[in-house]
């Protein structure tokens, strides 16, 4: 009698194959709603950004 060199593991193999089915099937893609058009949202009021500071000459 042959015996196996290594036991059976204790975790099956997680990936689906002919004799092993995938245990869910892939979600069907709903589709999402389209966004209903309006005006542009408007900027946050705040203070004007301050500009980068500009690298000077090297020297």
């Amino acid at each position: 009698m042959m015996t196996q060199p290594f036991p059976d593991p204790v975790h099956p193999d997680p990936t689906p194959g002919p004799d092993r089915p995938q245990p869910f099937p892939d979600p069907v893609p709903t589709p999402k709603p389209r966004p209903v058009p309006g005006p542009p949202p408007r900027p946050a009021p705040g203070p004007d950004p301050t500009p980068e500071p500009q690298p000077g000459p090297l020297g």
